[in-house]
């Protein structure tokens, strides 16, 4: 199975885009005083104007959530990176479309802050339309497409809304618990569940906020839209890569509570606390990578690739009758048959040495 490198929405993917014969090399630009000019200023008053968010942003990636948010810019970069091949080589600058890209962030984060409803994340929304309206107008389209999908990737850095984060988190604590039941009672420990508690035969165990698989959830989706973003694989692998990112991150975390209801009961309360606050924390994330990587494998046995291409007419007649996918069709008249390799003689009978001695 094979897929191109180029970035995603690039519909080019064969061969560089059309750099246009007018347009100045793209060193030469950046390097000029004019340039500097602009985006030396752009730049500071983009610091300047988001410092209170990135404050709070930090205080946020302390918490388990959110903790991935320190890694975010550092894979954006990577991915501007991974894609540098397709960094223009000649751009026309200024390009007063990015204008409007600016204008609609300033607006964006304006209102957010007015109505404070969803105040950080429509500002961290209002910061990456800005850095497009920076990157549209001083390298134009190519540098756009070039670079969109390592400036989206930076939403991952902002916290969710308090009323989203309350609402999801409540949810995920009591699918946890319900799953988690199902599973121990699966295995044979007696279990039975009053709201979000596991009663598991002497013991009591509560699925908190905080192990309601939120942070869980919300780094495994940032990882595999990352690895979607990477992978060179075709676009039905990368679309099941981000679908069962739900589905994976919530079996991990119903994993790591039933082995720690496991535990209650056979190693004690204090050995389970331990591994349910400590080593399984940190043990859930390699296990979802190894299904994530299961699931990869198992989609190179289902979609195999077959060399070689089928013709406008094979595909109608397969379409109209699927037994041909197995069986040739019969020849048409005007059709010559399809040949097949027969052999030139028959095998010459098998004789017996002790008949050919008498004779």
């Amino acid at each position: 199975m094979t897929a191109s490198s180029s970035p995603p929405g690039d519909s080019n993917s064969g061969s560089r885009p059309d750099l246009a014969s007018h347009r100045e090399s793209t060193v030469k630009i950046v390097r000029s005083a004019g340039w500097i000019a602009a985006a030396v200023p752009l730049t500071v008053v983009l610091i300047v104007a988001y410092a209170n968010l990135f404050a709070y942003s930090f205080t946020q990636w302390l918490k388990p959530e959110y903790s991935h948010g320190f890694l975010v810019p550092f894979f954006s970069a990577y991915l501007a990176w991974h894609w540098k091949q397709w960094a223009p080589e000649r751009i026309k600058w200024p390009n007063t479309w990015g204008l409007a890209f600016i204008a609609g962030g300033i607006g964006l984060f304006l209102v957010a802050g007015l109505s404070n409803i969803a105040k950080e994340w429509l500002q961290g929304l209002s910061f990456v339309l800005n850095l497009c309206g920076i990157a549209l107008l001083l390298g134009g389209w190519p540098t756009l497409r070039w670079l969109w999908p390592a400036l989206a990737f930076l939403m991952f850095m902002f916290p969710l809304p308090y009323s989203v984060e309350r609402t999801l988190g409540w949810q995920l604590q009591k699918v946890a618990a319900i799953a988690s039941e199902f599973t121990l009672q699966t295995i044979g420990y007696p279990t039975y569940r009053e709201g979000i508690v596991l009663h598991v035969q002497d013991h009591a165990l509560e699925v908190e906020k905080a192990c309601s698989g939120l942070s869980m959830l919300l780094t495994f989706v940032a990882l595999s839209v990352g690895m979607a973003l990477v992978v060179q694989r075709p676009w039905v692998d990368r679309a099941l890569i981000l679908v069962s990112a739900v589905p994976v991150a919530v079996f991990a975390n119903v994993v790591r509570i039933a082995l720690t209801g496991v535990l209650y009961n056979e190693s004690g309360k204090e050995l389970g606390d331990r591994v349910f606050h400590d080593f399984a924390g940190w043990m859930m994330m390699p296990i979802a990578l190894l299904i994530l990587w299961g699931e990869l494998k198992l989609l190179d046995w289902v979609f195999v690739n077959v060399s070689g291409s089928s013709t406008r007419e094979d595909i109608k007649e397969n379409a109209i009758n699927p037994a041909y996918l197995f069986v040739p069709p019969p020849p048409e008249k005007g059709r010559a048959p399809v040949s097949q390799a027969k052999p030139t003689s028959l095998p010459a009978p098998p004789t017996d040495p002790a008949k050919g001695a008498q004779r």
